[in-house]
């Protein structure tokens, strides 16, 4: 004789809650033993191959509707069914991908804001080749972006700060790509120093940039001043956006 399961076994079997099986058995998929007298269902071994088979191809992405008619599906169409279901696994992957990748931008970013933090002022090499200029209007430019903000970059000389350009730094192998009139600042082998750039949303957009010069400039002569956006976010009580901040440097 064989062994019959209430709902509850049946549940806690497979760890998935008595109100999916009932769910489960209202759109046909699975249709347990119910007693006419009392209306409890009870589950036979049979059945446990039937739940783990909607499991099973609930874990693949598949809507109930199809799984309801799987045993009516031939071998084309079982084919045709996973090859749909695989090119919409790989297009979620890829923007998942796209997401993650995103994610360590920001990541990095917040990393770098602490590293400049911990260590200002610090001789090193500058991490851009080449700027182009930037508006938002411009559709290319904007997804570069919004694709990975560390790209703005602001084009500044320190003789005469009011003169700033706003850019997106591109890979040194671009900058075929665009006009002599686009490129606004080129690596040229200068040293440089950085340091943490605050500039405060509020009117006016005040910054510390002078304060960071002043500071630099009791030792070196400077040039060209380079800042890359890394975030807007709060720090005691006011909103900024932090700048990782290069300043060329020259001895005196």
């Amino acid at each position: 004789m064989s062994k019959h399961f209430q709902i509850g076994e049946i549940a806690q079997f497979f760890q998935i809650p008595a109100s999916t099986l009932r769910y489960w058995e209202e759109k046909g998929i699975l249709k347990p033993n119910q007693d006419q007298n009392n209306h409890y269902r009870s589950y036979c071994i049979e059945d446990f191959m039937t739940i783990s088979d909607i499991i099973f191809y609930k874990n693949l992405g598949l809507p109930l509707k199809h799984i309801k008619e799987m045993e009516e599906t031939s071998v084309d169409e079982h084919a045709l069914l996973f090859e749909d279901l695989m090119t919409s696994l790989k297009n979620e992957q890829a923007v998942l991908e796209q997401r993650m990748q995103k994610l360590r931008h920001h990541m990095q970013a917040i990393d770098m804001l602490h590293e400049l933090q911990q260590h200002p002022y610090q001789i090193t090499n500058i991490d851009t080749d080449c700027i182009v200029s930037f508006e938002f209007l411009e559709a290319d430019k904007l997804y570069q972006y919004i694709n990975n903000p560390y790209l703005y970059s602001r084009v500044q000389y320190s003789h005469h700060l009011s003169q700033e350009q706003r850019g997106l730094t591109i890979d040194k192998n671009d900058a075929d790509q665009y006009s002599e009139e686009e490129i606004i600042w080129k690596k040229q082998g200068k040293r440089y120093m950085t340091f943490l750039m605050r500039e405060e949303i509020s009117e006016g957009f005040p910054n510390d940039l002078k304060e960071h010069l002043a500071v630099i400039e009791k030792q070196y002569h400077t040039g060209a001043v380079i800042s890359r956006f890394l975030l807007c976010a709060k720090e005691n009580g006011k909103v900024y956006d932090f700048y990782k901040t290069f300043v060329e440097i020259k001895e005196k």
